[in-house]
């Protein structure tokens, strides 16, 4: 029942399931919504999470098991204290509760320097700050604020990424 009976185009099916998860893996026009961006990032903390777990930038090529353990640590935890269940691949929903400082402190408790923990929270912090410019329809109206800091923001979420976090970004 799942191989297509009545042989429809992939518009047609597209169309009948609707949905984010309907629309091709690869997107074809150069553009990304708010709602994919918030995904792809909060992807990608959930990457940086695991390997702040696991101490990443004091190793040289952990192995895959090691790795699967970190992740197992951190979807325990976020099940356990913030009720969020682990998925298989990212949703908006997830990526919203995800991506806050609520979130930040529960990993935070697991990674053991106190120096990677404050350079997570900072990393959250800037980009907290930056989100709503690039959610807003019309910023200079909707987020002045965050507007006028945008730009030193980015650069100094950049230059984190860059020495803290050098291991995953060089």
């Amino acid at each position: 029942w799942r191989t297509n009976p009545f042989s429809e185009s992939v518009d047609e099916l597209r169309d009948r399931v609707k949905g984010v998860s309907a629309k091709p893996f690869m997107e074809t026009q150069p553009m990304l919504d708010a709602l994919h961006c918030d995904i792809g990032n909060a992807t990608e903390f959930y990457k940086i999470f695991q390997d702040e777990i696991g101490e990443v930038y004091q190793k040289v090529n952990p192995s895959r098991e090691e790795r699967r353990s970190w992740r197992a640590a951190l979807d325990k935890q976020l099940r356990k204290k913030m009720k969020l269940k682990p998925v298989m691949r990212m949703n908006g929903n997830y990526a919203r509760r995800l991506m806050t400082l609520e979130a930040v402190e529960v990993v935070c408790e697991l990674v053991p320097s106190e120096e990677r923990r404050e350079a997570l929270r900072e990393l959250m912090r800037l980009y907290l700050q930056m989100r709503p410019v690039w959610r807003a329809t019309c910023p200079a109206k909707e987020c002045p604020d965050q507007l006028c800091r945008y730009s030193f923001n980015s650069q100094h979420f950049a230059d984190l990424l860059s020495s803290t976090f050098k291991y995953r970004y060089n």
